[in-house]
C-alpha cells in the first residue's frame, strides 16, 4: 500500500509539472486575443450590391431565355414531325437530338456562368483581404459561418461601398 501511495504522489507532481505550463501558455494566448481585430461580412448582402454581380446575373438571366427560346423552338420542330406523321424512326432521332442539345446547352451555360461567378467572387475576396489588412484586421469571418456577430465587426457596408469605387 505504501508503493501505491508513493506512486501516486509521484504521478500527481508530475501532473502538476505538466499543466503549469499549458496554462501558462493559455494566459499568453488571452492576452494576445485582447488585441485581435476581427470583423465579419455578409457576403450575399456584398455580391447583391455588387454591379459586376448584377450585370452577370442580368445577362446570365437574357442568356437563359435565349437558350430557352432555342429549345422551345427545337420542340416545336418535334411536334411538328410527330403531328405529321412522321415515322417512329425519325421520331426517336429527332428526340435524341433535342435530349442532346439541351443538354448542351446546360452545359454550356453552366461553364460559363460558374467560371464568371467564381471570377467575382474571387475578385471581392480579394478585395475584402485587402480592405481588412488596410484596416489593421487579423480575421474576417462572412456569413452562414458566424453564428452571432456585433454589429460593431459587421464591416459589410463598408466593403459594398469600397466596390462601388
Amino acid at each position: 500500500m505504501k508503493h501505491f501511495s508513493k506512486y501516486f504522489i509521484v504521478v500527481i507532481v508530475l501532473m502538476a509539472f505538466l499543466f503549469i505550463p499549458k496554462i501558462g501558455i493559455s494566459e499568453g494566448s488571452k492576452e494576445t486575443g485582447k488585441n485581435l481585430k476581427i470583423a465579419f461580412v455578409q457576403m450575399e448582402k456584398v455580391t447583391q450590391n455588387y454591379y459586376k454581380w448584377v450585370d452577370l446575373q442580368e445577362k446570365y438571366k437574357n442568356d437563359l431565355q435565349y437558350y430557352q427560346n432555342k429549345i422551345n423552338k427545337l420542340q416545336q420542330d418535334f411536334e411538328n414531325l410527330k403531328n405529321s406523321g412522321a415515322s417512329q424512326e425519325t421520331l426517336v432521332q429527332k428526340q435524341k437530338e433535342l435530349q442532346t442539345r439541351v443538354s448542351e446547352y446546360q452545359k454550356a451555360i453552366q461553364d460559363e456562368y460558374t467560371k464568371k461567378t467564381n471570377e467575382i467572387l474571387d475578385e471581392i475576396k480579394t478585395k475584402i483581404i485587402s480592405y481588412a489588412k488596410d484596416n489593421g484586421y487579423n480575421l474576417v469571418l462572412y456569413e452562414p459561418s458566424v453564428l452571432y456577430a456585433d454589429e460593431l465587426v459587421d464591416i459589410t457596408q463598408q466593403i459594398i461601398e469600397m466596390l462601388k469605387k
